[in-house]
C-alpha cells in the first residue's frame, strides 16, 4: 500500500510539472497575439460592408457555397435554416455529385468520374440533368461525338481518367491481361495528343506477368497519380460547369489575409505623420497591393476621355472603330453630337 502511494504522489509530480510546462506555452500564445494582432481594424474597413438584408444575404450565399464546395452539406444545410436562405437545387446538385466523385477518386474508385465527364457532356448539351447516373457503356459511344468540349478547354482529364483505370488493371496482374487490352481501345481517340503516354502503356504489358512494381515501369503505380487527377477533375469539372474552381470566399479570405497587414501598417504611418487627410474613402486604396498572380481576374480599365476607373454601373464599350471608353463617356460624347 505505501509502494502504491508513492507511485501515485510521483506520478502527480510528473503531471504537475508537465502541466507547468504546456500551461507556460499556452499563457504565452495569448501574449504573443496580442502583440503582433491589432484587434481594431474599422480604420481599414467600412462601416456600412454589410448594412443591408441584400448584403448579409449574399455573404451567407457566399459561406453556403463554401461549405457545399468543401463537402460539409450537414452544416451548409443548417446554416441554410438558421440563416433563412434559400438555395436552388440547381446550384447545388453540382457541387453534390462533386464531392461524391473525389471522395470516389481518394478510394481509388475511378467508374463515377467515367460516368460523370459523359453525362455532363449530356447534360451540357441537352440543357436537363439526368436523376441517376448510368452505366459508363452505355454512353461511351455519344461521348466520342461529343469529347470536343475537353478538348476545347486543353484538358486531358477524359484520358487521364482512362489511363488511371487500365493501370488499376494492371496493378491486377496477369489475370487481367484480357480485360486490359480490350480497355486500351478506348486510347484511340487520343493517339495523336498521347501518343507517347499510350506507347508506355502498352510496353507495360510486356512485365505484366512478373509484375509491374518489378519492371522499369513501375512509376506507373506511384500514388501521387490519384491526387493529381483529383485535381485536375475539380479543375475542369468547374470550367464545364461554369464555376471557378476555388470559392468565392477562399480568394476573398486568401486577399484578405495579405492585404490587411499592409492596410494596417499604412493606417500607422498616416497616424504617426498626422496626415489623416490622405486617406479618405474607405472604397478606395492609398497604394497598390499586390496580391500576386493567383488573384489576377481582369484588368481595371481607366477611360481615356473621363480619366475614371469603369465599374459594374460604368462599364467599358467598344466603339465601331475598335477604340474602348467607357458607357458614361459615351453617353456624353452622344448627347454633344444632338
Amino acid at each position: 500500500m505505501t509502494q502504491c502511494c508513492k507511485n501515485i504522489k510521483e506520478t502527480v509530480q510528473m503531471l504537475a510539472s508537465r502541466h507547468k510546462d504546456i500551461h507556460g506555452s499556452v499563457s504565452k500564445v495569448g501574449k504573443a497575439i496580442d502583440r503582433n494582432f491589432d484587434a481594431e481594424i474599422s480604420a481599414v474597413v467600412a462601416e456600412t460592408v454589410w448594412d443591408t438584408p441584400d448584403r448579409q444575404k449574399y455573404l451567407s450565399e457566399t459561406i453556403v457555397e463554401h461549405l457545399y464546395r468543401q463537402g460539409m452539406l450537414s452544416v451548409a444545410e443548417d446554416l441554410c435554416q438558421e440563416s433563412g436562405v434559400v438555395i436552388d437545387m440547381s446550384m447545388k446538385q453540382p457541387f453534390l455529385e462533386l464531392n461524391r466523385i473525389l471522395e470516389a477518386l481518394r478510394m481509388q474508385d475511378l467508374r463515377p468520374a467515367l460516368e460523370y465527364v459523359l453525362i455532363l457532356f449530356y447534360y451540357l448539351n441537352n440543357n436537363k440533368m439526368l436523376n441517376n447516373f448510368v452505366l459508363f457503356v452505355c454512353f461511351i459511344r455519344w461521348a466520342v461525338t461529343n469529347r470536343q468540349r475537353l478538348l476545347d478547354l486543353n484538358s486531358s482529364l477524359e484520358f487521364k481518367l482512362h489511363r488511371l483505370y487500365f493501370i488499376s488493371l494492371l496493378s491486377g496482374g496477369i489475370s487481367n491481361q484480357v480485360e486490359a487490352l480490350q480497355y486500351a481501345r478506348h486510347f484511340q481517340p487520343f493517339a495523336s495528343q498521347h501518343q507517347r503516354d499510350i506507347q508506355i502503356l502498352m510496353g507495360s504489358l510486356v512485365y505484366l506477368r512478373h509484375g509491374i512494381e518489378n519492371s522499369p515501369y513501375r512509376s506507373l503505380l506511384e500514388p501521387n497519380q490519384w491526387a493529381e487527377i483529383c485535381n485536375i477533375f475539380t479543375r475542369d469539372a468547374c470550367a464545364l460547369l461554369g464555376l471557378s474552381v476555388e470559392s468565392p470566399l477562399s480568394v476573398s479570405f486568401a486577399s484578405g489575409c495579405m492585404a490587411l497587414p499592409v492596410l494596417m501598417n499604412i493606417k500607422q504611418v498616416i497616424e504617426q505623420r498626422q496626415c489623416s487627410g490622405v486617406w479618405t474613402h474607405k472604397d478606395e486604396l492609398p497604394i497598390e497591393i499586390d496580391l500576386g498572380k493567383k488573384c489576377w481576374y481582369h484588368s481595371v480599365f481607366a477611360c481615356p476621355i473621363l480619366r475614371q476607373q469603369t465599374s459594374e454601373s460604368n462599364p467599358p464599350m467598344k466603339l465601331i472603330c475598335g477604340h474602348v471608353i467607357s458607357r458614361d463617356a459615351l453617353n456624353k460624347l452622344t448627347m454633344l453630337e444632338n
